[in-house]
């Protein structure tokens, strides 16, 4: 264990008050100072969190006790902040996206290279303990290549009014921008190759309302990949779910924030077992030292007998003796797993700030590659409305 890397936190909106709370249960690091623009928030909230409060972000970037400024402020902001506290020679760590174009992203990396200082993303799906259960899954060949990523991202629109910044592409980004990115990296990482949008196109609310709606059509290597959001549905009926379907079975991931996991496949009993083990044990890794307790049930479906093992595709010949259908759940919830991918991701870039030689999971050129997909992907067509 190395001694804490003293954080500034700039931004005390929901999410940083949330990311406040979920870093101070993280040994790895210390929250000494805190900026927000509601300087009355940043008192109530810095104060009750034992840190200084700075009345402007430039005081933040120079309190001689922070190493690292953590960003959880609008988009939009990123960048210029990200430069500003890279001029004054800290480390940055810095909510999705990384800024909201890729001449800012270019400038962020050009000049942490000049400065010899670390910038980090949040990217809270690469420490998500279901999604690196699909990637173990995935790595382990058992389900054979991975063939296809579709996603479909249901979200609501209920804590996003019209006056809401979300809703506002100068300040957000748009839709890919500020949340399709998360997808677009966790893609390339499952896939294993960095992507390329073929097809975009995006549904306004009304003929001069929000885009709510978008869709792009991606490849990954040889890996096609299509990823559907909507924001535009109430928050009890709201959905998502990312199909990984390989040559024998399919993986669906369950949740924006996903604790469940779901899939189907024919395999022998060579790969019964091998995926039994994967699952075995009650708890599956996130990265950085964290676990998280599953439950994990493994279903035999069907058996096959003597002839019926013998099956085929992409004219290959296979033997199989079983069709299973595992499900795996993270019974913390929704918000316990979140707050530890959090605690995972920084605790992760922190081991960087104390070790130069040691390579974060999440690397400033992941970052900037599913910002350009995210700003390609945003310059698809934009449709009028067709209904109510």
């Amino acid at each position: 264990m190395f001694e804490p890397v003293r954080l500034g936190i700039s931004g005390l909106g929901g999410f940083g008050r949330f990311a406040l709370d979920a870093l101070a249960r993280t040994p790895e690091v210390r929250v000494v100072a805190v900026h927000d623009v509601d300087g009355e928030r940043a008192v109530r909230i810095g104060g009750a969190a034992g840190a200084a409060v700075c009345s402007t972000y430039a005081e933040l970037v120079t309190h001689p006790e922070v190493e690292v400024v953590y960003l959880a402020t609008p988009p939009s902001a990123h960048g210029p902040q990200a430069l500003e506290a890279l001029r004054n020679g800290r480390h940055v760590f810095v909510e999705k996206p990384l800024a909201t174009s890729p001449d800012e992203a270019d400038a962020i990396a050009r000049l942490a290279a000049q400065a010899g200082r670390k910038v980090g993303i949040n990217y809270v799906l690469r420490f998500n303990p279901i999604y690196r259960l699909a990637r173990r899954i995935a790595a382990s060949g058992l389900l054979g290549s991975l063939r296809h990523m579709s996603l479909e991202n249901d979200a609501a629109d209920e804590n996003l009014p019209p006056g809401h910044w979300f809703w506002d592409p100068a300040v957000s980004g748009g839709i890919w921008v500020e949340h399709g990115v998360h997808f677009f990296d966790i893609a390339a990482h499952l896939a294993g190759a960095r992507g390329e949008i073929q097809y975009s196109q995006a549904w306004r609310r009304a003929p001069e309302g929000p885009v709510d709606r978008v869709v792009a059509v991606a490849r990954f290597g040889d890996v096609p990949a299509t990823f559907y959001h909507a924001f535009d549905k109430p928050g009890r009926i709201e959905r998502t779910t990312f199909r990984l379907a390989h040559d024998v079975g399919y993986i669906d991931v369950l949740g924006w924030m996903p604790v469940a996991l779901e899939a189907e496949a024919i395999l022998d009993e060579a790969g019964l077992s091998a995926l039994t083990a994967l699952v075995s044990g009650g708890i599956l890794e996130m990265g950085a030292g964290r676990t998280a307790p599953i439950r994990a049930a493994l279903d035999l479906v069907q058996g096959y007998p003597g002839q019926e093992r013998r099956t085929r595709g992409r004219w290959a010949d296979r033997e199989v003796s079983h069709r299973v259908r595992l499900t795996v759940e993270c019974p913390e919830g929704k918000m316990a797993v979140y707050a530890r991918t959090i605690q995972a991701g920084v605790a992760d870039f922190a081991r960087g700030v104390r070790d130069p030689s040691y390579r974060p999971e999440v690397t400033l050129a992941d970052a900037a590659a599913s910002l350009g997909l995210a700003v390609a992907a945003a310059g698809g067509a934009v449709c009028a409305p067709t209904g109510p």
